[in-house]
């Protein structure tokens, strides 16, 4: 394993050198110094019977060398390699089994850059290691010294690439202490929809009831961070575009490094939104890393434990089939909500609602320890009120039939139940009608 940097023995890039230096100390790994010559005129430059030409990029590399195993007694090996720099780099750091791709920003040296991209934004989207673009080196080298906390702020969705960035940062905080903010930018009126929280939205701050179940659900997705540091968690409103809120929360913290993972999103997702990640590598005012999704394993806490249950009926037998399923499957001392839909005209039956959703609690369920919880809500759409309340309540899974005569039953037949399936954000448990034995195929 090593650490990889680029150079092009500009000011910035040596600030980035000795950053990825002082890194590749603290872990006890070599540092690769790698100068990429344009492909114009490097088989020239790299000849050996050019020696003016050869000589002066070699020696400029091993000057810079020298400078970093003095300065941080590391064994820095040079490597001057011709073609496109930020394809180069990015090859170099996979071909070496690299820990981190070190690169200088230019902020803001270049106003065109935003128009064709930086290497350092290029060779982010290209790596397949982690990248640390870095804006001032010297909080970095700070860090790695163990002379004080790294200050750094994590951007999440709760994706698969938002969990190798936070497994970044829990690999940040092994090697030396890291102070550790987890913030999830979310769309305020997506939410009041998903969650099915009233409006009216206020403009400057979450209400209780949408913050509550946000910050619920993104702690327990993030769990029990490892290494050294505080771990603080941040639900952030926001109304433009995420790399742009997640630049400014960055600077609103004094963050020393911002951590965003490196999506592979459709062509019209990038038409729509763009790259959050190489949005935030230009936009940001400190050091920023890109992390790219690995091939790990499923994390543990990404494992679903079936220990609180949404089950929605409409009182009917059929429908009332599902609850044997949910009652069997749900885990010793979970949860079973049950979930009742009216029409708005119907508010009176609330209560004789309730009444019969208690009335078939199964007797085993206390002998389990499985508590029940009853609701019934209003909506003209069912499938809509399922998906609000799974998302509302934190459930692991929604378990349902799949026919009745009314109200619900509609829910899983034709488009109503293809609306749930694309509207939940949880798996979801069908419980097919018994059939005789002359309807069985197999």
């Amino acid at each position: 394993m090593t650490v990889v940097a680029g150079t092009d023995f500009s000011n910035s890039a040596r600030d980035a050198a000795r950053a990825a230096a002082a890194i590749a100390k603290r872990l006890g790994t070599p540092l690769k110094l790698v100068h990429v010559l344009d492909e114009l005129g490097a088989e020239a430059t790299l000849a050996k019977d050019q020696g003016f030409l050869f000589d002066a990029q070699r020696n400029a590399l091993e000057n810079h060398a020298e400078e970093l195993r003095r300065a941080f007694d590391l064994e820095v090996v040079p490597v001057l390699i011709a073609g496109d720099a930020e394809r180069t780099l990015a090859a170099v750091a996979e071909e070496s089994h690299a820990e981190l791709l070190v690169v200088s920003s230019l902020g803001d040296a270049k106003p065109h850059a935003w128009l064709v991209g930086s290497v350092a934004e290029r060779a982010a989207q290209l790596c397949t290691v982690p990248t640390v673009v870095v804006r001032d080196g010297e909080r970095l080298v700070a860090w790695a010294r163990g002379d004080r906390p790294l200050k750094v702020l994590v951007g999440v969705d709760l994706s698969t690439a938002s969990r190798a960035a936070l497994h970044f940062a829990a690999r940040l905080r092994k090697v030396a202490p890291c102070d550790v903010t987890v913030v999830q930018v979310v769309w305020p009126l997506g939410e009041h929809l998903r969650l099915g929280v009233p409006l009216p939205i206020p403009a400057d701050h979450l209400r209780a009831e949408l913050e509550g179940p946000l910050v619920r659900d993104l702690r327990a997705w993030v769990g029990a961070l490892p290494g050294e540091g505080a771990t603080s968690l941040l639900i952030s409103p926001g109304y433009s575009r995420v790399d742009a809120h997640l630049a400014a929360l960055a600077a609103e913290h004094d963050a020393d490094l911002l951590v965003v993972g490196a999506h592979r999103r459709s062509q019209v997702a990038r038409l729509w939104q763009g790259s959050v990640s190489r949005g935030a590598l230009h936009q940001a005012t400190c050091s920023v890393a890109s992390v790219p999704a690995g091939k790990e394993a499923v994390d543990e806490r990404d494992l679903t434990s079936l220990s609180r249950l949404l089950v929605p009926t409409d009182l009917s037998p059929l429908s009332n089939r599902a609850l044997a399923t949910a009652y069997g499957v749900v885990a010793s001392g979970g949860t079973v909500h049950l979930l009742h839909v009216v029409e708005p005209e119907a508010a009176g039956e609330l209560a004789l609602a309730r009444a019969r959703l208690r009335e078939l609690v199964p007797a085993a369920a206390l002998a389990r320890g499985v508590r029940t919880e009853v609701e019934v809500v209003e909506h003209k759409d069912p499938s809509v009120a399922v998906s609000q309340a799974a998302a509302r309540l934190g459930a692991d899974a929604i378990c349902m039939a799949t026919h009745g005569r009314s109200g619900l039953s509609k829910v899983a037949l034709g488009s109503q139940a293809q609306q749930v399936l694309s509207r939940a954000h949880c798996p979801v448990l069908l419980v097919p009608p018994e059939r005789a034995a002359s309807e069985r195929l197999f």
